[in-house]
């Protein structure tokens, strides 16, 4: 009887340690998601979506790894050593060029008729006080990048071509900006919140995408994530997009944090409008052909890829 009641305890026990080391009733492991981020306003909505706990609400670990160029951001997602990231059309077009690597699946930022997102500004002194003045003129760009497809775009629209003017490879913002400011440039194609700080500088707007609307910022995913953890991805944007709505609802009260992981010069972090982002949006047929219109005119891709080679669609509510 004694042996019988030794064992039974020794179950006892033994059940008590193997529930103990159980999860709770019900709870999961949060699915992981590593995204790539640049330190750009267009990210404010990420960290937002961290900061008010969306992304744990939907049952997720969410990792930024923050780089300082597109360049080292593609590298990283090319490599495995993130799943997604924000990034643009041309830079999800040089992505496809060769094989299907990544698709669109939500846009986190858009030029609007009432602010630009990326503007051609003239420098200090004058020289430049109409789109005609450009002619001619030096202009820094940021090659084979969104920068240089807006700058093309935006002279399209004014009746010039970029054979009218000289174009200048300036990689780095922060040094194109200068050389504009130091007369080293005419004008420069600058995003905010460098244009804004030109301008504030003597600079001034000769022409933005605030009336075409071409500039607009995506969260993409490599083909295989999309395959695996369809919805893990479905998840994070449902967190992205509460996000979103969380700013627009209150922009003031994240300026804090815009002004950390955006890294606003300090001459504009109090005067610098927190932006409206654009609710449950998605790049147009129109966006992506344009887009992939020009990168086939100087010769980026060797041929045209479709919307269903770059978007899809079925992760937006």
């Amino acid at each position: 009887m004694k042996y019988f009641w030794f064992r039974t305890w020794l179950l006892i026990i033994a059940m008590a340690m193997a529930a103990a080391m159980l999860p709770a009733c019900g709870e999961k492991e949060p699915q992981k998601l590593t995204i790539g981020l640049l330190p750009i306003i267009d990210s404010l909505p990420f960290y937002v979506a961290e900061q008010q706990g969306y992304f744990k609400d939907e049952g997720l670990q969410v990792e930024f790894v923050t780089f300082t160029s597109a360049l080292e951001r593609d590298t990283a997602l090319q490599t495995g050593q993130t799943d997604g990231q924000l990034a643009d059309l041309i830079a999800t077009g040089l992505l496809n060029k060769d094989q299907e690597r990544v698709k669109i699946v939500k846009s986190t930022y858009a030029a609007t008729p009432q602010r630009a997102m990326i503007s051609l500004i003239a420098g200090p002194g004058g020289k430049i006080s109409s789109p005609a003045d450009l002619r001619g003129k030096k202009i820094g760009v940021s090659e084979n990048s969104l920068i240089d497809y807006i700058t093309d775009e935006l002279l399209g629209t004014a009746g010039l071509s970029a054979k009218d003017v000289q174009k200048v490879g300036v990689p780095s913002i922060a040094v194109r900006m200068q050389m504009l400011t130091q007369g080293q440039l005419d004008a420069a194609t600058l995003p905010d919140p460098f244009a804004t700080l030109a301008v504030q500088s003597g600079g001034f707007v000769v022409l933005s995408d605030s009336a075409e609307r071409i500039g607009v910022s995506v969260l993409e995913f490599r083909k295989e994530v999309l395959e695996k953890q369809k919805d893990a991805v479905k998840r994070l944007v449902r967190a992205h997009e509460k996000g979103v709505k969380a700013v627009n609802a209150s922009p003031e009260k994240y300026r804090a944090l815009l002004v950390e992981k955006a890294r606003l010069p300090d001459v504009v972090k109090e005067s610098f409008p927190v932006p409206a982002f654009p609710e449950n949006a998605i790049p147009s047929k129109a966006d992506v052909k344009r887009a992939v219109d020009w990168m086939m005119k100087v010769r980026m891709l060797p041929r045209a890829l479709s919307y269903e080679q770059m978007v899809d669609t079925s992760y937006l509510q």
